[in-house]
C-alpha cells in the first residue's frame, strides 16, 4: 500500500491499515470524525488524498501568536489531516524567535527557542513537520532600521537616491553574509524539517527594479554588458539556495519575481528550488505554465482561496468554509490557471494566514476561523465533503470544548 493511502473496514468492528504511521495516524483521525458524526459507510473505504502535503503558513513575524496558540492550531492541523505547518517567523514589523546572531532585530514579544523546539516536538508527535520561513531579500524593514548602511539605494524621478527600508542591499557582501549568517543560526534551530521557506517575493517593485542603480552597475560587473538589475537578485537567491542546500534542506521561493515577462534574466534561477505559487496578479508575472515547463516543483498558495489576511488588506476578503467547499477544486490555481493532472511535480497545496492588520483578529479568533477553512480544504482533497458548518461546529465544541 502507497504511503498515500489507507483504509477503513467499517463492520463491527472498525479496521484501519496504512502503509505507513503518518498515514496511519490520518486515516484513524478521518475515522474518528466520521464516527463522531455518524457519518462513516458500512463497509471498506479507502482514503487518499489528491496531494500529499497539506501545508498551514502562519505569519508570525507580522503579530505575535504565542506557543499556545501554535498547539492549538497544530491540534486543528491534526484532526483536518494537514502535515507541514509553516513558520514565516521575520516581516518587516516583526522578528519573532530569540536569535543570538543579532539580538537586536528580535521584537518585544517573541518564542524563545525552547519554546519552538517544544513546538516541534508536539508537532512531530502530531505527524506535522515544521518548515522555517524566513523571507529575504525582501520584507527585511525590522531587520535593517538596525543597518540602515545595507539598505538598498533607489532612484527617484528627482535623481536623488532613497533608501528602500524593506531591501538588502545584496552587492554588499558583508550584507549578505550577515543575512546568510541569520540562516545557518536557524537551520541548526529547524535542523529535523525537510524544507526551508527563503522567501524571494516583492523584494522591490520589480517591474522597477531598473531604478536600483547598485544592481544595474553590478550586475554588468559580475555577468557582462547584456546583464541586467535582475540578475542580481536570482544570484543572490540562488546563492541562499546553495547554502539551505548544503545545510541539509529543500529551499522554497515564491514566484513572483521569476521569469518575469518583462525582464530577460542572463542568471537562471536553481533547480534546486521549489516554487510555492501565489499569485498572478501583474501582468508580467509568469504564468504556472512557465514554472511546469522547466520542471520545479510547484505548491499551490492559491492567494484567490487561500489568503486569510487580517484586516482583509490589500484588497482580500477572508476566505470562507462555503467557498472553499463548493467552488474550488484542487486543480485550481492562482487566477483561475488550472493543472490538468496531479503528478509529483505538483507535491502540496497551503492556506496561508497573513497578519498584515494584528490587531484585526484575536489570536483565538484565528485559530478558530482557520480550522473551519483546514476541513473544507482537506474534504476537496479526499473527494469527499461529508461535512457541512455545522458539522465542524460539533467537532470543535467536542474536541476543544468551547
Amino acid at each position: 500500500m502507497g504511503s498515500t493511502e489507507g483504509k477503513i473496514n467499517h463492520a463491527k468492528e472498525i479496521t484501519i491499515t496504512a502503509g505507513t504511521t503518518n498515514m496511519l495516524l490520518h486515516t484513524a483521525v478521518h475515522a474518528l470524525i466520521q464516527q463522531f458524526l455518524q457519518k462513516m459507510p458500512v463497509g471498506e473505504s479507502d482514503i487518499s488524498y489528491q496531494q500529499e502535503e497539506r501545508i498551514l503558513m502562519l505569519d508570525m513575524g507580522r503579530k505575535y501568536y504565542s506557543k499556545d496558540t501554535i498547539i492549538k492550531l497544530i491540534d486543528s492541523m491534526c484532526l483536518a489531516q494537514f502535515n507541514y505547518l509553516q513558520l514565516h517567523f521575520s516581516e518587516n514589523e516583526g522578528f519573532r524567535i530569540e536569535c543570538n546572531t543579532a539580538p537586536e532585530v528580535v521584537s518585544d514579544e517573541y518564542l524563545t527557542k525552547d519554546e519552538v523546539r517544544e513546538i516541534v516536538a508536539y508537532a512531530r508527535r502530531s505527524c506535522i513537520e515544521i518548515i522555517p520561513d524566513f523571507d529575504s531579500p525582501g520584507h527585511l524593514k525590522q531587520i535593517l532600521k538596525n543597518y540602515p548602511k545595507w539598505q538598498l539605494k533607489k532612484q527617484m524621478r528627482n535623481g536623488e537616491l532613497k533608501n528602500d527600508e524593506s531591501a538588502l542591499n545584496i552587492c554588499d557582501p558583508q550584507a549578505v553574509e550577515f543575512i546568510l549568517s541569520i540562516y545557518e543560526e536557524f537551520a541548526e534551530l529547524f535542523a529535523e524539517s525537510t524544507y526551508f521557506h527563503i522567501g524571494g517575493d516583492e523584494f522591490v517593485n520589480f517591474d522597477e527594479i531598473g531604478l536600483y542603480p547598485e544592481l544595474s552597475i553590478a550586475a554588468k560587473e559580475k555577468f557582462g554588458e547584456s546583464a541586467g538589475a535582475i540578475d542580481c537578485f536570482v544570484d543572490y537567491v540562488n546563492q541562499v539556495s546553495e547554502k539551505i542546500s548544503s545545510w541539509g534542506f529543500v529551499p522554497r521561493v515564491w514566484n513572483d519575481g521569476f521569469f518575469r515577462f518583462n525582464w530577460n534574466e542572463q542568471v537562471k534561477l536553481s533547480e534546486a528550488v521549489e516554487i510555492t505559487y501565489w499569485t498572478k496578479w501583474n501582468k508580467n508575472m509568469a504564468p504556472l505554465t512557465t514554472f511546469v515547463e522547466k520542471g520545479f516543483p510547484i505548491v499551490n498558495f492559491n492567494d484567490s482561496y487561500f489568503y486569510y489576511v487580517l484586516g482583509e488588506n490589500a484588497g482580500y476578503t477572508y476566505p470562507t468554509y462555503d467557498k472553499i467547499a463548493d467552488y474550488w477544486e484542487p486543480s485550481q490555481y492562482a487566477y483561475g490557471q488550472q493543472i490538468a493532472e496531479f503528478t509529483p511535480q505538483f507535491p502540496g497545496v497551503a492556506l496561508a494566514i497573513w497578519s498584515d492588520v494584528p490587531e484585526a483578529k484575536s489570536e483565538a479568533a484565528v485559530w478558530k476561523d482557520v480550522s473551519y477553512l483546514l476541513f473544507a480544504m482537506v474534504q476537496k482533497l479526499t473527494r469527499n465533503v461529508f461535512m457541512k458548518k455545522e458539522d465542524i461546529e460539533q467537532i470543535m465544541s467536542a474536541f476543544f470544548r468551547i
